[in-house]
This record gives C-alpha cells, sequence and structure tokens, in this order.
C-alpha cells in the first residue's frame, strides 16, 4: 500500500463560484472534510476553517449557489456545513473519485497559495489512473509519495517528522505559554526555518490535534 500527496490549482482561482468567494476572504485555515455529490444535483460539504466567520456567513448567505447552511464556532475556529449547486468542474471530479480504486486520506486542505492539498491512498496502478484522470482547469504538482504505513492512533503519530519538530521547538520556547513566550520567527530561527513556513507548519499541527478530538457544540 503506498499514498502519493498531491497540490492541485483551479486555474480560475477556485473550483467554482462561490470557492472563489470564500477564498477571497484570506481565511487563516480551510479543509474539506468531507463532500459528497447528491441526487438533487447538490453538493454537501463539510469543512473546517479559522477567520472571519461573519464575512463567511454574509458570502454563504447572499450566494445562488447556496441552498443551505450552518457554522459552529467563531474566527478561532470553526466548521460548516454547506449544500450548494454543483458545477461542471465538481461534478467531474466527484464523478472521476467514484471510477477510482484510490481512496482519499481526508481532510482535504487549502494552501496558503491557492491550492488543495489531497493525498491518495492505494496502489500504483490506482494513482497513475488517478493523475491521468484530473480534469481540465486544474494543474497539478506531486508534493511526496512513498509507502504508507499506518501508525497508532495517538495523535502526534499523524503529525510528520518536520510537524514533530516544530512542535517540539514550539514547546521548548513556551509558545504555548500564557502570555505567549516566543514567535513564529524565533522558532523558525531554532530549526533552521521561515517564519511563514513555521506558521503553516503550525496550523496543519492544530487542525490534527482539534479534529481529533470530540467536544460538542451548539449550531449558530
Amino acid at each position: 500500500m503506498r499514498y502519493v500527496t498531491f497540490v492541485g490549482y483551479p486555474e480560475d482561482g477556485g473550483i467554482n463560484r462561490l470557492d472563489r468567494q470564500v477564498n477571497e476572504l484570506g481565511l487563516a485555515y480551510r479543509a474539506i472534510h468531507r463532500m459528497e455529490l447528491l441526487d438533487d444535483d447538490t453538493v454537501a460539504m463539510f469543512a473546517e476553517g479559522r477567520g472571519d466567520v461573519e464575512e463567511l456567513r454574509g458570502i454563504l448567505s447572499e450566494s445562488p449557489d447556496v441552498f443551505e447552511f450552518s457554522i459552529t464556532g467563531d474566527d478561532s475556529g470553526f466548521f460548516s456545513y454547506t449544500r450548494y449547486a454543483v458545477d461542471d468542474l465538481s461534478r467531474m471530479l466527484m464523478e472521476n473519485r467514484r471510477e477510482s480504486s484510490s481512496l482519499i486520506d481526508m481532510p482535504i486542505e487549502y494552501t496558503e497559495d491557492g491550492g488543495l492539498r489531497v493525498t491518495y491512498i492505494g496502489t500504483e496502478a490506482a494513482f497513475a489512473d488517478t493523475l491521468f484522470e484530473q480534469p481540465e482547469g486544474i494543474r497539478v504538482e506531486i508534493e511526496r509519495t512513498g509507502p504508507y504505513t499506518p501508525g497508532p492512533r495517538h495523535v502526534v503519530s499523524r503529525l510528520t517528522e518536520r510537524q514533530r519538530e516544530v512542535l517540539e521547538a514550539a514547546v521548548d520556547l513556551g509558545y504555548y505559554q500564557e502570555p505567549r513566550e516566543a514567535t513564529h520567527d524565533e522558532i523558525g530561527a531554532a530549526i533552521g526555518l521561515a517564519e511563514t513556513t513555521v506558521g503553516e507548519h503550525l496550523r496543519k499541527i492544530e487542525a490534527t490535534v482539534f479534529s481529533s478530538l470530540h467536544v460538542g457544540a451548539t449550531s449558530r
């Protein structure tokens, strides 16, 4: 069993009109935990994010493509359910997924440069089919690949080696102390990474940790 992680870049700045509007908000973090094409030709999506929730509510409320939505949380972290009208590209992507023997290791993450990071699990033959089936309108760059070895369920085991290095430095330098005793720049200096790279790693680390928790919340 192997995995391949690639980043897809929609040529129009988003998979569809709604996605482009949300991208323009510049949310600090976005990830898709589940997306389904429904029989009524709509898409149901469960996503996670951090950023301006009220601006997001405004976009979802005013968009003619959105039929219903619900958001739980605030600017520091939220989850959203959205059902919206499918477009040609989204339909093609999801129909291709049904025909492929590889599986997506959720969540799908948005990158800071406008891409979508996706990890597939399966065989090399399945990966070849998946990559060749990418539709027009998306540029694909392979990020990494290798043998897939499931580890223990402890959340730290789900972090990459680099992410564990960043987390260890952040804890040692007091980044998670109150008040905070270190900055992204100081963490980067300690382990030889750029400030922006540290920030991206910490967001992924925190997303992995928090998504492993089962915390009850009231819909807003």
